[in-house]
């Protein structure tokens, strides 16, 4: 696995609660207990692969007890559905940012590119959970598939292009990144020009 950099962090809420949740009103105690859980899902398929990581696993790095982990989600698969759902919404909001200052054509193609790449850039473990051991969550692949779509909408909405064309694209982009994850020290910043030259040369095909 990708060597973690620090705990992961989703959302900024209270990590030390009182014994039984005493004087937390109810709401804060979940919203706790969930995104904690959320992160313990990230941090245990980071560490040992989706196939391998476990609940107990989850509940030890959110700190959690198991009866809670049930109370917000049905199995392992769920939860980390949950935690896709919030890591892919950010990284097409940070996508979608990076190109919102630049003119429709190739520089906003590029800045996508480039933002896709930082964004996972930022924590390589959890992109590799993203990116590679989300192949393992049969559940996971319709979203991921959504996911791929919305990339390519915003990669090709100033285009022609259609959706098989789109779709392959993103599909190559993806493959090329996951690759270079799966390296011994992954440098995904260096394949930006590359994969901006690939997205552009669909254009012209």
């Amino acid at each position: 696995m990708t060597p973690r950099r620090s705990p992961v962090r989703l959302a900024n809420v209270v990590r030390r609660l009182p014994h039984r949740g005493h004087g937390v009103p109810r709401a804060t105690v979940r919203d706790s207990q969930r995104w904690r859980l959320l992160e313990g899902m990230v941090e245990a398929t980071a560490r040992h692969g989706y196939a391998d990581a476990t609940v107990a696993q989850v509940i030890g790095f959110a700190g959690v007890s198991r009866k809670a982990f049930y109370e917000h989600f049905t199995d392992k698969e769920d939860c980390f559905l949950a935690a896709y759902d919030v890591v892919s919404d950010r990284m097409i909001a940070q996508l979608v940012a990076a190109g919102s200052g630049h003119a429709p054509g190739l520089a906003r193609r590029r800045a996508y590119v480039i933002g896709y790449l930082t964004a996972l850039d930022r924590d390589l473990a959890v992109a590799r959970v993203f990116m590679v051991d989300v192949l393992g969550a049969r559940r996971v692949l319709e979203r991921r598939n959504a996911v791929n779509l919305r990339f390519a909408d915003q990669l090709f909405g100033d285009s022609r292009l259609d959706v098989v064309r789109r779709v392959a694209v993103v599909g190559g982009v993806n493959a090329v990144v996951a690759s270079e994850l799966l390296s011994r020290e992954p440098q995904l910043l260096s394949l930006g020009e590359s994969l901006t030259a690939f997205v552009q040369a669909a254009l012209r095909s």
